[in-house]
């Protein structure tokens, strides 16, 4: 089993028609992202590498299929196709130590819901999206409360991330200007710059915090219980930008089922491509209120996804609990059964 991979340019799709494959192709498609695609649906290709072609249908997520020999190909865009959201993506197609496939389609990471549009909304539910897990603060919440998805249950666990909940404010407000006008002020001084260029670090003491925080743990442990449960999938967690908070669940979820590190830090580095155009914005508005170096910089470390901002929670768990199998049973409560029991039903066999 082997990922395909698929690409968006709005209404076409690209396909990586791998080199192993004997012309011509089919390459099935469908609705469902299991191995049981229909194989009445087809696009037909006649050379090898990336080939494009125009979306099938486009109001609906699709997954794809190929069958070369002994071997199975199945993939589907990574990022889902949704005006206003940066950062929705899929989940599957990661390559877990022992050879197996993420499955495709069953677990979602995204940014907040609440600035997708009416077609966004029912392109949502016709995925059939049974659960939702907000990680935002109730705050957070009351400020840009998501669109209501009717196929879904709601969840809020909240690992009470101060400094991600400050680097996640999607528009600028009359407190972020407050808050501007202080850090100019602070700046002033040698030791007020001093502080502000060890403060970009502050994410990294955050990442440390959603490994350690009794709050933090509470929440993931909830995160864990309601991917336990039976016919809880399609399920898409999230919280303000699909960064932080978000990024460590997704980094808790891809170990549980045993995809390695590396691909864990690529999956959470793929946060900073995702979220450019939106941060691009957002420095731009920043702008208008200071031309100050130290000030922006501080202001874009809050938007970044670093290496070192993962490893500081790495770094933590395998300080103190060897691996990260051994943080999800000792803290999370995440037993060897469940282990398998997630396996079983995340992974492709």
């Amino acid at each position: 089993m082997q990922t395909l991979q698929v690409e968006r340019d709005e209404n076409n799709l690209a396909i990586c028609i791998p080199d192993t494959v004997e012309l011509p192709v089919r390459v099935y498609y469908g609705t469902d992202g299991s191995l049981d695609i229909d194989d009445t649906t087809y696009v037909e290709f006649h050379e090898k590498g990336w080939q494009t072609f125009k979306d099938p249908n486009f109001k609906e997520r699709l997954y794809f299929k190929l069958k070369a020999k002994s071997d199975v190909f199945i993939g589907s865009e990574r990022r889902l196709p949704l005006i206003n959201l940066y950062n929705c993506r899929d989940m599957g197609g990661y390559l877990t130590v022992n050879g197996r496939l993420t499955k495709w389609g069953k677990v979602f990471r995204s940014d907040a819901l609440h600035q997708v549009d009416q077609q966004g909304q029912v392109y949502i539910e016709q995925m059939g999206l049974k659960r939702i897990i907000d990680f935002r603060s109730p705050e957070e919440i009351a400020k840009d409360p998501n669109i209501s998805i009717s196929t879904s249950q709601v969840f809020n666990f909240n690992p009470h991330a101060d400094v991600a909940q400050q680097a996640s404010t999607q528009s600028i407000s009359k407190r972020d200007e407050e808050k501007i006008a202080q850090l100019e002020i602070m700046v002033q001084t040698k030791a007020g710059r001093e502080q502000l260029v060890k403060n970009r670090n502050v994410m990294i003491k955050q990442m440390e915090q959603l490994v350690l925080g009794i709050h933090a743990i509470e929440a993931y442990q909830q995160f864990f219980k309601v991917l336990l449960q039976k016919d809880s999938t399609p399920l898409l967690f999230h919280c303000q930008g699909g960064k932080d908070r978000t990024g460590w669940a997704a980094a808790l979820y891809l170990a549980a089922l045993g995809v390695d590190k590396e691909q864990i830090y690529q999956d959470y580095l793929l946060t900073d491509k995702m979220n450019a155009p939106r941060n691009a914005k957002r420095m731009a508005i920043y702008k208008k209120y200071t031309d100050n170096e130290d000030v922006l910089a501080f202001l874009a470390s809050l938007q970044q996804t670093r290496k070192d901002y993962l490893n500081g929670a790495y770094d933590t768990v395998e300080e103190r609990y060897g691996t990260m199998v051994g943080y999800l049973n000792e803290v999370l409560k995440v037993n060897d059964s469940q282990l398998e029991y997630l396996r079983e039903n995340y992974l492709y066999e």
